[in-house]
């Protein structure tokens, strides 16, 4: 019985690396093996395809943040960084919901120097609480880093 699972087991996963990626979670997924079995690279160059092809701008944004925290993982802060600024860019001006990656994103930025940034983005993501209380839960940031 063990190896029946097992044998499904392995030949979902090859299905997985050989299918053909069309939708975003597609990318995501496969990112995701990749990384879980510590191909980041190649995680990263399937995230860097996922923001190029016509996904929505949320869709993008959220690769973008995957691939900061891939950068993270890697100490390519500065990598990161960006990867997280574009991400925030992209979606400046639409709603969207509190995730608790927002934390780490002002965290990196001000890992990498970027207080000017950081402040910036943690204000905007501050002012999202009209919609989504959650985004209060940053507030300690601004007191935690003297972003006064």
């Amino acid at each position: 019985m063990n190896i029946i699972l097992l044998i499904i087991a392995v030949a979902f996963f090859v299905f997985s690396l050989i299918r053909p990626l069309k939708k975003y979670e597609h990318y995501v997924y496969r990112a995701s093996l990749y990384e879980q079995f510590f191909f980041r690279k190649k995680a990263i160059e399937t995230m860097k395809e996922a923001i190029k092809q016509p996904f929505s701008k949320k869709e993008k944004a959220s690769g973008l943040i995957y691939l900061g925290i891939l950068y993270s993982k890697m100490k390519e802060i500065k990598r990161a960084s960006n990867c997280y600024h574009q991400s925030l860019e992209l979606v400046s001006d639409e709603q969207f919901k509190y995730q608790s990656n927002f934390k780490k994103i002002i965290e990196t930025f001000l890992e990498n120097g970027e207080k000017q940034r950081a402040l910036f983005w943690l204000n905007n993501l501050l002012e999202r609480q009209s919609y989504d209380k959650r985004f209060a839960k940053l507030a300690d940031l601004k007191n935690h880093f003297c972003l006064n």
